[in-house]
């Protein structure tokens, strides 16, 4: 019998890995999972990642789309066809005043210096952002240290081309609106090419019970990843049907190229480190912070920072003596009116002189980056601790919940840690609510593996009974899925079973991730 390599040599153009060192190579991304491919393509375009794409369907055979295996959860893992899009479909197709035409496989850092040429940027920035791609971006709905000012990927995605699971090619995005009694259609196809699986998404949505499930069973917070993202497909009466692909891992079709809005590059900025005590002084700190509407607002507790390389960022006392159980906030204003800028970093360094210690401020944009390079390295800092099978595990590393309530949640699980006498990590998206935090767990004890479970439940229970979500920008992946139904209902997940249906019917997408049981 003929192999999957051997069948798809007659039909994909690009190239083809189906060796063991390869195959071994592409068993692995970011998280702490391994499954090893059948094979590996890397299509030169749309037309040629359609006709693998009829295969699979053809032979049941399941495909997985990869950017840069940068993926926390195992979203790009899979036992068949491995889609790679770093080596032909990376490039910018347009540049205009207010958009970016890309390919999937195009490197956000490569992007962003494109960009910042023509003074324009694409602000969602992940730590990864110079070797993730957009296409995981888009995945993953990513977000990063700025998205408290300016949001997460789905905010910027206009248009996508993609190819379904059957080989179809479409255009989903603009265009133009028609009335529905519950919600407008914004079309994302031509009155002549119809397509149907959009209109059906339409149709379920549109049902009014779904409309207040949706509205009700959805978290409160500024960013979310967990499951499809149906709040925005339907938001505010309109219908936006290619914002259900972000955040969808691949489950629903593959992206060929995208169009995303993009910025002007703030004229002026200030960015700021401030010193605090311990991490509940900082926790409580953030809603003084953000009243003076900062776009960025992160912490780094000293978990994380004694294993800083950077020794001004060492939390210390008023006699230069390093102090323990420190934590750091960076913040940052930014804006085209010199004055705003510097009135907000006044007022705001005014309101916390009495509880925290200036570490460091600066304006100009090499000193920026040295600051917001080491805090996008906390998690390469943190991997490092690994020794052996102990290791910084992730799974409750995503949770998010209003800023109101993020010092009681901190202490929540502050104490869930002394509780099992755990070790751990914690630093995170302060100004979003968003806390990555990892407790140092044996993998190879299947003691300590339960009590994690446990912890996962308490954890996930708190945030969730919080108006929060179990995920805000890592995604839901191998590791999370099994908890999409803790987070939204069975209610909910019915409905992501009838939209992986609709768009996936064989179910060869991605398996495994965001929907596991048919219906």
């Amino acid at each position: 019998m003929m192999t999957i390599a051997d069948e798809l040599k007659r039909i994909a153009m690009g190239e083809i890995l189906s060796d063991e060192w390869s195959r071994e190579v592409y068993s692995v991304d970011a998280s702490h999972y391994s499954i090893k491919p059948s094979v590996i393509l890397f299509p030169l375009d749309e037309g040629d990642l359609a006709e693998i794409c009829r295969y699979g369907y053809s032979k049941n055979v399941s495909i997985t789309a990869r950017g840069a295996g940068t993926g926390l959860l195992g979203q790009s893992l899979n036992d068949n066809i491995i889609i790679d899009f770093t080596k032909h479909m990376n490039k910018i197709l347009e540049i205009e005043s207010d958009y970016v035409i890309v390919q999937p496989g195009i490197v956000k850092g490569v992007l962003d210096n494109e960009l910042k040429k023509k003074g324009k940027f694409l602000p969602p920035d992940p730590a990864s952002s110079n070797y993730c791609t957009i296409g995981g971006m888009i995945a993953n709905n990513s977000s990063g240290v700025h998205t408290l000012g300016y949001g997460s990927t789905i905010d910027y995605l206009n248009t996508i081309n993609v190819v379904y699971s059957d080989g179809n090619l479409r255009t989903i995005g603009g265009g133009n609106t028609h009335t529905n009694t519950n919600i407008n259609y914004d079309k994302s196809h031509t009155e002549d090419e119809k397509d149907d699986k959009i209109t059906k998404l339409y149709r379920l949505l549109s049902l009014c019970s779904n409309i207040e499930l949706i509205k009700n069973k959805y978290p409160n917070v500024t960013k979310n990843s967990c499951g499809y993202r149906l709040d925005e497909v339907i938001r505010n009466k309109k219908f936006f049907a290619h914002k259900l692909f972000a955040a969808s891992e691949g489950t629903l079709g593959l992206v060929t190229s995208a169009k995303l809005r993009i910025l002007d590059i703030p004229l002026y900025r200030t960015t700021i480190v401030f010193g605090f005590n311990d991490l509940l002084s900082a926790m409580g700190a953030v809603p003084l912070i953000l009243k003076f509407s900062p776009i960025a607002l992160e912490m780094m507790d000293e978990t994380v920072l004694q294993n800083f390389q950077e020794s001004s960022y060492k939390v210390k006392n008023k006699d230069g003596k390093q102090r323990g159980n420190g934590c750091l906030l960076f913040v940052e204003f930014a804006g085209d009116k010199l004055m705003d800028v510097e009135q907000k970093f006044a007022g705001c360094k005014e309101k916390l002189s009495s509880m925290s210690s200036l570490i460091e401020s600066v304006s100009d944009e090499q000193s920026s980056v040295r600051i917001w390079r080491a805090r996008k390295n906390a998690l390469n800092n943190i991997t490092k601790l690994t020794v052996g099978s102990r290791k910084p595990l992730g799974l409750i590393e995503d949770t998010v919940v209003s800023p109101n309530v993020l010092c009681d949640y901190a202490q929540f699980i502050l104490q869930k840690y002394i509780e099992n006498k755990l070790d751990y990590v914690i630093y995170g998206h302060a100004g979003n609510g968003n806390l990555h935090t990892r407790p140092m767990i044996n993998t190879e004890s299947q003691n300590e593996i339960k009590l994690y479970d446990h912890l996962a439940e308490e954890v996930f229970s708190k945030a969730i009974s919080c108006s929060g979500t179990i995920t805000g920008e890592h995604g839901d992946g191998i590791a999370r899925t099994k908890y999409i139904e803790f987070m939204y209902g069975s209610q909910v997940v019915s409905i992501f079973q009838q939209i992986k249906k609709i768009f996936d019917p064989k179910f060869i997408m991605n398996p495994g991730k965001k929907v596991v049981n048919r219906l």
